[in-house]
């Protein structure tokens, strides 16, 4: 079984990683770029994703100035795809992403990519679908070797 997940950590500087799981091989690339509403829905539909990983907008009372919105509009385009298209969308709040995975971990499996902040978030993301969250299903023996692959 072949799954395509697409994760994303949505702002003015948008993380995306892809994961493609083919019989016990993830295989994942990650990057980020300034995607705006249109383009990010184009990148959706060329990815074609069977799921999509979302990290969810978090406000914090009186912790945050002048908060910017743009991360909320770019899920609302995720949702938009998902509903247009037999998908299934997940989200998960920044502490889940970022709980297990710190850079250490990254760089032990061979994972980190410097300069990547954003990127590195959404890989962050995909990993904790794959390995606590609802991606775990597509793993049929319980393991998977993980690779970091190049292009996409």
């Amino acid at each position: 079984m072949i799954s395509t997940t697409l994760s994303l950590d949505p702002g003015r500087t948008t993380g995306y990683a892809l994961g493609i799981l083919d019989e016990s091989t993830l295989k994942i690339n990650y990057h980020q770029g300034e995607l705006d509403h249109l383009n990010l829905y184009g990148f959706l539909e060329d990815t074609n994703p069977n799921s999509i990983v979302c990290e969810s907008f978090e406000f914090r009372q009186g912790k945050q100035t002048g908060v910017d919105l743009y991360p909320c509009e770019l899920i609302g385009v995720a949702k938009l795809y998902a509903s247009m298209n037999p998908v299934e969308l997940y989200m998960q709040t920044a502490a889940q992403g970022k709980g297990y995975y710190d850079n250490d971990k990254l760089k032990e499996m061979g994972l980190y990519k410097r300069g990547l902040q954003h990127g590195r978030d959404a890989c962050r993301h995909l990993l904790q679908w794959f390995t606590f969250g609802a991606g775990f299903k597509y793993i049929e023996d319980g393991k998977s070797d993980i690779k970091l692959v190049e292009g996409w």
